[in-house]
């Protein structure tokens, strides 16, 4: 009888569920509208590797700042790897530390920055190219001038490569098909 008695006095409100709250988001970061099916395939598929990614860089970044609770739980000494993975490349070993911090947390930033440019995309605006090939030019350009050419020939997985190689021609392909389509429109 009680319970009941609850059932009936409870309103419904837009507290009771954290539902409309995600889909309110939701529609404030990619709009109510949905693009066209090849603009939703490009997205999908970049956010995907954009995950890979940012969660690499992430965990990367977190394993080096946290080498000793590494090596006090599980007795690997990170640190000693780096420095001698350093000292391989060519880098004074607390040189590579601090520039694979700084590598490891620039790049998540970058990363960061591009699922702008992915929702960008989304919403069809013509400025995603600024938020994507930028942060792409940075990301790229620390591997090679920061942490050397040799660091990316070696250290960098070929699946990086490939899967870096597949996100970059992805966007360009769109941008050159919008591209494209706008100055028909125009014409």
């Amino acid at each position: 009888m009680i319970l009941e008695d609850y059932e009936e006095k409870e309103q419904h409100t837009k507290f009771n569920s954290a539902l409309p709250l995600v889909l309110k988001l939701r529609d404030l970061i990619f709009g109510s509208k949905k693009p066209d099916i090849y603009t939703r395939v490009t997205v999908y598929f970049n956010t995907l590797i954009w995950f890979i990614f940012l969660a690499w860089h992430i965990i990367g970044f977190t394993s080096i700042s946290m080498r000793e609770v590494i090596f006090t739980e599980k007795k690997i000494d990170v640190e000693a790897l780096i420095f001698e993975r350093g000292k391989l490349l060519g880098f004074q070993p607390y040189e590579f530390l601090n520039l694979l911090l700084k590598y490891h947390l620039i790049s998540a930033i970058c990363w960061g920055t591009i699922f702008i440019g992915l929702i960008l995309i989304w919403r069809k605006n013509k400025i995603f190219n600024y938020f994507i090939f930028i942060p792409l030019l940075v990301y790229a350009g620390m591997i090679v001038f920061f942490l050397r050419w040799r660091y990316f020939m070696e250290d960098t997985t070929t699946f990086d490569k490939i899967t870096l190689l597949i996100f970059v021609l992805n966007i360009l392909i769109y941008w050159i098909i919008q591209r494209a389509k706008r100055s028909v429109l125009i014409d």
